[in-house]
Parts: structure tokens; C-alpha cells; sequence
């Protein structure tokens, strides 16, 4: 009975409950960059209640800052180290030792990884690669991902943003990175190193960004294999909303729980 009455909590009390929140964008916040009807209250009600919160999304197609700054123009107040996406995480684990990477990413990235001062080399050199940087973005082209391979078999560290195969918009249900990895595996199979979600590394970010105690931490995500998962292998509650990727029918095939479920972010 405890999982029932612990789901029926109102927002209020949710809101009341914890201290910082980590919470995605795609399905949660927006969907197609556009707010959806409950997020800028929601985050208007954390603000005024003095609460923390950090954007955690899988979506690199952009560099943080610009993911800030669709979040201001929308209307949705946050500061340009509330956003951090698997980038973030690239750029700690490579930084110290900085080798030749080759990335598959859109054009902005491509600067933001450069401005950055990451080692970033063109596909003609794909044979000093050290590491594969592997973003879905629109322009993945087949070139691209016959670069891709060569690289792999050359030896290179593959690193994925996100293994998701696919992120929601209006139409449905869309092919995102892991889809283009599976691709690349398809030609030579290698370990990925997953940067996004559910990895324990992104969520240690978000945890040491907040800066509150795990218990009183709670994620807030549409996407079961990598909110909730995620935030259950990092020892964080987890609140599942219903306005993107899952809907009951998923929720109750799978496996991993979230530790309440909501329609939506309404207060």
C-alpha cells in the first residue's frame, strides 16, 4: 500500500518534500521547444519557495548556453550553469588528457567543443582519432557514419550523448543517437560509452550542482529507461510525468518503478 499513498501526494506536498529537483526537458518541459501548458508555473512555484533545480537533458543537438537561452525566451527562468547535458559530461571525462576526437555533431556543438579548446580534428583524419564523439543531429549524413566506423575499427573510444532511441515531438516518436549508434555497431561492434542518461556520471553532476543531500533530491522525467532508471541507480526519488515518452500502459510493462507518477506538471 505504501507505493499507492506515496503517489498520491499532491504537488504542493511533492514541492514541499524536496529541496532540489533535477528535471528534463524533452516531455517534461517542452516538446518541440515549446513550453508545455504546466512547466512555467511549475518552475515559477520552485522559484518562489526557494528551491533548486538543474535542467539534466539527453538532447545535445545544441551547447548548453543556447539550451538556456531557448529556456529564457520561453519564459522559463535559468541561469547557464542550470543546464547540463551530455556535452558537460564529454568535456569532464576527456578534458585532462584531451586527444584527437572526431565528432558527429551538429555545427553549433562542433564551435562549442572547439571554443571549449577540445582537440577536435576533420574526418580526413579519422585515422589519429582517439575518440569517436557520436551526437544525432539532422545533418548525420551517410559519410558520416562511414567515418564513424572506420573510426571504431581504427580503435577509437566511442562515446554516445545518449543511447535513446528516440525522443518525442508532435508527430511521434523520432530516431535519435542510439538509433545512429546501433548503425555504427552494425559495421563493427565496440563498447559505447553512454554520456547520457541513466549514467551514474551525469547524474553525479546534476547531485553536485544542487548541492542538497540525495534524500532530499527528486528527478523529474517523462522517460523510464533513463529519468527514472537513472535516478534509481543513483539513489534518487523520482517523479514520472505522462506528458512525453510513457504512458500507464508502458508503466505498468515495465519494470522500473519511479516513485510517483503524475498526469502532468500541474500545481
Amino acid at each position: 500500500g505504501s507505493k499507492i499513498s506515496k503517489r498520491n501526494l499532491g504537488m504542493i506536498e511533492l514541492i514541499e518534500k524536496y529541496d532540489g529537483y533535477i528535471i528534463d526537458l524533452d516531455g517534461v518541459i517542452y516538446l518541440d521547444k515549446k513550453p508545455l501548458s504546466y512547466s512555467k508555473t511549475f518552475i515559477n512555484t520552485l522559484i518562489k519557495k526557494n528551491k533548486n533545480y538543474v535542467f539534466l537533458t539527453n538532447d545535445s543537438t545544441l551547447s548548453p548556453s543556447q539550451y538556456t537561452k531557448i529556456l529564457n525566451r520561453e519564459g522559463i527562468k535559468c541561469s547557464s550553469n542550470q543546464v547540463i547535458t551530455p556535452i558537460n559530461n564529454f568535456i569532464e571525462t576527456i578534458r585532462s588528457k584531451n586527444k584527437k576526437t572526431l565528432a558527429f555533431c551538429s555545427k553549433e556543438l562542433r564551435k562549442f567543443l572547439i571554443k571549449e579548446g577540445l582537440n577536435i580534428i576533420n574526418n580526413k583524419n579519422y585515422k589519429q582519432a582517439k575518440n569517436l564523439l557520436v551526437s544525432g543531429n539532422k545533418d548525420f549524413s551517410y559519410d558520416d557514419l562511414m567515418y564513424s566506423s572506420l573510426c571504431v575499427q581504427n580503435g577509437a573510444k566511442l562515446y554516445a550523448t545518449s543511447i535513446d532511441n528516440s525522443y518525442p515531438t508532435k508527430m511521434g516518436n523520432v530516431p535519435a543517437t542510439g538509433s545512429i549508434i546501433a548503425a555504427i555497431l552494425k559495421t563493427h561492434d565496440t563498447r559505447v560509452i553512454n554520456l547520457g542518461k541513466p549514467s551514474k556520471e551525469i547524474f553525479r553532476l546534476a547531485i553536485n550542482k544542487l548541492k542538497n543531500k540525495k534524500n532530499k533530491i527528486l528527478t523529474i522525467g517523462d522517460n523510464l529507461n533513463t529519468d527514472i532508471q537513472g535516478s534509481n541507480d543513483s539513489g534518487i526519488d523520482s517523479l514520472l510525468v505522462l506528458t512525453g515518452k510513457t504512458n500507464m500502459k508502458l508503466v505498468k510493462e515495465s519494470k522500473t518503478n519511479p516513485t510517483y507518477i503524475k498526469k502532468n506538471l500541474k500545481v
